[in-house]
C-alpha cells in the first residue's frame, strides 16, 4: 500500500455515526465502538468458572493523545490504560469487557460513571463484574443503577464463579459486594506504603507467619458488612 492510499484511508475512517455532543468529548470517536464490543461480549460469551480482571496497556506514544498516561511498572509503559477482564480457564485468555480509563480528559457533562459513588475501584469491580454475574430480576438488584441495565448475559448469579485480581483492586467493599451476588474474588494482599489495606489485619497475618517455614500456609477469617 503506498502512503498515499494509506493516508487517504485514515483520513476518510471513522468509528462512530453519532453526532457531536455539544460539549468537547475526547473520547467521542471510539465510545460507540467500545460499548458496542462490550454489549455484544455481554450478550455472547459466557465466562468459564475463573475469569481476572486487570489493567492493560494499548502503547501510544504521543502524550497529547487523550487519556495518555504513563505507568512505570508496565513492559509498554506509555498510553492508554484499559481496565479489562478476561477468561482465566485453561488458556482460554479471552478479554470479555473492557473499559478506557479516561481520568482527567473525561468530559464533566457525562457525570461520574456508574457506581462510582460506591469508589472508584469498586465502581470498576461493579461494573466489569457484577454485571455480567447477576440475575436480570430487579428484586435481586443491589442498588437502582442494575435495574435500568438493558442487556445481561444470561443468569449465572450463584454459581461461586472466581475472580482474581492483583492488590490495586483488594477493595472489602468490592470483595463483599461481589460475595453478595454469589461471585467471589481472590487478591494479593501486599502493603500500600506504609499501610495494609483497609479490614486487612496485617500485622496480625506477619506476626503469624514469623517464625513459619517457607511455603506454610494459613487460613483467616473476618467479617466485613456483614459478609
Amino acid at each position: 500500500m503506498s502512503r498515499t492510499r494509506f493516508e487517504d484511508i485514515m483520513q476518510a475512517i471513522r468509528y462512530t455515526d453519532d453526532e457531536l455532543p455539544a460539549f468537547v468529548d475526547r473520547f467521542h470517536e471510539i465510545r460507540k465502538m467500545q460499548n458496542a464490543w462490550n454489549d455484544y461480549m455481554e450478550e455472547e460469551y459466557s465466562p468459564s468458572w475463573i475469569s481476572c480482571l486487570d489493567e492493560s496497556m494499548i502503547e501510544w506514544l504521543n502524550k497529547y493523545c487523550p487519556g495518555w498516561m504513563c505507568v512505570p511498572r508496565k513492559p509498554h509503559p506509555f498510553g492508554n490504560e484499559y481496565h479489562s477482564i478476561a477468561d482465566a480457564d485453561e488458556g482460554a485468555a479471552i478479554m470479555w469487557q473492557v473499559e478506557l480509563r479516561e481520568g482527567k480528559d473525561r468530559p464533566q457533562q457525562l457525570g461520574p460513571k456508574e457506581y462510582d459513588n460506591k469508589g472508584k475501584t469498586v465502581g470498576t469491580m461493579m461494573r466489569y463484574v457484577l454485571i455480567h454475574f447477576h440475575f436480570k430480576k430487579k428484586n435481586l438488584l443491589l442498588t437502582k443503577p442494575f435495574a435500568i441495565l438493558k442487556r445481561l448475559m444470561k443468569p449465572i448469579h450463584n454459581t461461586g464463579k472466581v475472580v482474581t485480581m492483583d492488590s490495586g483492586f483488594l477493595v472489602a467493599k468490592g470483595i463483599t459486594e461481589m460475595h453478595k451476588v454469589g461471585v467471589y474474588g481472590q487478591a494479593l494482599i501486599k502493603k500500600r506504603g506504609r499501610g495494609w489495606p483497609k479490614f486487612v489485619p496485617g500485622e496480625e497475618i506477619d506476626e503469624h507467619f514469623r517464625d513459619q517455614a517457607v511455603g506454610t500456609t494459613g487460613t483467616l477469617t473476618t467479617e466485613v458488612d456483614g459478609v
